[in-house]
């Protein structure tokens, strides 16, 4: 059984989607705070955190950064009052992988952690029964594990091959931007993202099959699959 970690402060709410998760078939913990939930966490393993950006104390970005810096697979999810652009864009280059308001229904809420978990229960699959994805960087052809191949353009592979040649390391977006031989500018650094995004969909949309590349708040890019670099 998946184990959800609820970090809200508002003692109603935080009862209310604790429940609500145990009757969707989750073990759900709820804390009032992050230093509550740092007495209990890493010793508790938990599967995805549910987190209240306002916090007293320490705020639940802070949760998300330091979590994700040691643990690339935990689900994350954002639940705020704010509703800001940049506030969302904030929890989400923070490591989060859904940013809810909190006038979101319970249904939506649980159908979310649902979402998240199937995802990472199925990149986990992935990882442990695939064979290698192999790259192919000087013909920009990126080959699945279920034997599926896709044409990538020239950033796209190049990107690739950086992330490959250290499988399982955090590779930081500034050395990704060395590797494209571009400089480090804002624009640049969104444009980074926005290639990284783009590729996880052109992947999932051709193949059927989710790439497994992990991002973290600081930390960059890390693929996390068995890869190979073909000649």
């Amino acid at each position: 059984m998946h184990t959800i970690a609820v970090v809200e402060d508002n003692a109603e709410l935080r009862t209310d989607l604790v429940e609500f998760l145990h009757l969707r078939g989750f073990n759900a913990q709820g804390f009032e705070s992050a230093e509550t939930f740092f007495l209990t966490w890493p010793a508790t393993d938990f599967s995805l955190l549910l987190l209240d950006i306002a916090l007293p104390g320490a705020s639940g970005l802070e949760i998300a950064q330091r979590v994700r810096t040691q643990n690339s697979k935990v689900g994350i999810i954002m639940l705020t009052a704010l509703d800001a652009n940049a506030d969302q864009v904030h929890g989400l280059n923070t490591g989060a992988d859904i940013y809810l308001a909190k006038r979101s229904s319970l249904d939506v809420i649980a159908a979310a952690c649902h979402s998240v978990l199937r995802r990472l229960d199925h990149v986990q699959r992935t990882v442990e029964h695939a064979t290698s994805w192999v790259l192919s960087a000087s013909r920009w052809q990126l080959q699945m594990p279920n034997s599926a191949s896709l044409t990538l353009t020239q950033t796209e592979a190049i990107l690739l091959a950086a992330l490959f040649e250290q499988a399982g390391q955090a590779i930081s977006r500034e050395a990704l931007l060395l590797h494209l031989d571009k400089p480090e500018t804002l624009s640049n650094l969104r444009n980074l993202d926005n290639t990284v995004s783009r590729l996880r969909r052109k992947v999932q949309t051709a193949c059927g099959v989710e790439l497994p590349v992990r991002s973290g708040y600081g930390r960059g890019y890390t693929f996390v699959g068995q890869c190979e670099i073909a000649q």
